[in-house]
């Protein structure tokens, strides 16, 4: 009897030390975890497709994929909570602390819409300044700091091509596309990107003028049509 218990006993110490290492293993890479999900919600990574639900973790390098009418809310190791819309895709690149000798994070918004908040730098003191957040896009970049800010495309019928980003509130947002930068540095004020349309009939010089006149428009308030509109693409 005290043999098997002995017995037990080790076993159940070796399978608690194979399962906290075996969670230690896991959550290296992790860039975030999954905190709403509603309806279609995927995840496409070298290792294969899989349907994302509340408390996944989120790797880097995963494209997120959300379906018609679904939303998904993670929040990633930095701090930063992101909201992707419905038809959306949108890939981990980057995430500050978790990417090696990397202090910002990247993410790509490859179509659709999302929204970021980004952690407060000032409550987390950083041994070298946080260099801002970036998120890509077919046509601009977007850099964030200590910001509320919605981005996304064809917002109320512009064009899938076409880029909005709006600052909702924080420290400020700017967006850059051929070496033209506009800066966010109100609540509601936002700005928009014209994207390039291929179309067979064009020259190779006036494709390369389209493809450089998508710069972004000067920096306004929104009316507050646009900017419902925009949180709508969000909402829960």
């Amino acid at each position: 009897m005290l043999r098997y218990q002995t017995l037990s006993l080790i076993a159940l110490i070796v399978g608690w030390l194979f399962a906290t290492g075996g969670y230690a293993e896991s959550a290296m890479g992790v860039a975030g975890y999954v905190t709403r999900v509603r309806g279609e919600v995927v995840s496409e990574a070298a290792a294969g497709r899989r349907p994302l639900a509340l408390g996944h973790a989120l790797h880097l390098g995963d494209r997120l994929i959300t379906g018609v009418d679904a939303r998904l809310e993670a929040r990633m190791q930095d701090g930063m909570v992101i909201t992707l819309g419905e038809k959306t895709e949108f890939l981990v690149q980057q995430v500050a602390g978790v990417t090696p000798d990397q202090n910002n994070s990247v993410f790509e918004l490859v179509k659709g819409v999302f929204r970021a908040a980004t952690a407060s730098t000032d409550a987390q003191p950083q041994s070298k300044p946080r260099e801002p957040s970036r998120v890509e896009t077919p046509v601009a970049t977007i850099g964030i700091r200590g910001t509320d800010l919605w981005g996304g495309f064809n917002l109320l019928d512009a064009g899938a091509r076409t880029l909005d980003v709006v600052m909702l509130e924080g420290k400020g947002v700017y967006v850059e596309s051929n070496g033209q930068r506009v800066d966010l540095n109100r609540a509601g004020e936002g700005t928009t990107v014209q994207g390039f349309y291929a179309h067979p009939t064009l020259s190779l010089a006036e494709e390369i003028a389209s493809r450089n006149a998508a710069t972004p428009t000067p920096s306004k308030i929104w009316k507050e049509k646009k900017l419902q509109a925009a949180q709508r693409t969000v909402a829960w």
